[in-house]
């Protein structure tokens, strides 16, 4: 009896971890197949020149990466505030981020938005005829990503504002000192690279 049970229990045992291994594998496929291909978005209101792509994976392929829901904003809005308050340098490159006048987007908007853009995934752009101009990229998915954050805006900014020599130095020295304070170097180097349009979030078919 105590082998017969034994064998039981092994068998459970073996039937739980084959389980777990198939749930794990399935989880892992579903997160690779989401994380393929780029994605191209169609805007319908437009004869010319309406198709964009980007290496957004499929998992984000849709008209969800144009909404701004309340809570997204809300997120948004308190990192701003704790970046505020730890680098008051920041201000002016806050205030021309565009971060402040953001708003959710309502109903209304998202079903025109639904209405206007459509969204399909392809392989790569470039197989799409999607090709960059000698000397700029694609930003791949974590950089569009990092990009498209309120870190991301901010330091644009401030690089916009360090490099505006129209600008009074005053200005210039406190943007300076908000990337300095603020921002590691691979993140200075991402948003100038895009400010400079060598680091593409998405380009238009020619």
């Amino acid at each position: 009896m105590v082998l017969f049970f034994t064998s039981c229990f092994e068998s459970g045992e073996d039937v739980k971890k084959e389980e777990d291994n198939k749930q794990t594998l399935y989880l892992s496929t579903l997160y690779w197949v989401r994380q393929s291909g780029n994605c191209i978005k169609t805007n319908t209101s437009l004869s010319a020149n309406n198709q964009f792509c980007s290496r957004r994976p499929l998992g984000i392929c849709t008209v969800n990466q144009l909404i701004l829901t309340q809570q997204e904003l809300n997120v948004q809005l308190n990192e701003m505030r704790t970046i505020q308050s730890r680098t008051a340098d920041c201000q002016d490159s806050i205030l021309q981020s565009g971060i402040l006048i953001l708003k959710a987007t309502t109903t209304t908007e998202t079903d025109t938005l639904k209405s206007k853009f459509t969204f399909r995934v392809a392989e790569s752009c470039e197989l799409e005829g999607f090709q960059v101009a000698s000397g700029a990229r694609f930003a791949d998915f974590s950089e569009i990503q990092w990009l498209e954050s309120v870190r991301g805006k901010i330091a644009k900014a401030a690089k916009s504002i360090a490099a505006n020599t129209f600008l009074p130095l005053a200005n210039r020295d406190r943007a300076n000192s908000c990337l300095n304070l603020e921002f590691k170097d691979w993140e200075k180097d991402l948003a100038q690279g895009n400010n400079e349009n060598k680091i593409l979030v998405e380009i238009v078919h020619p």
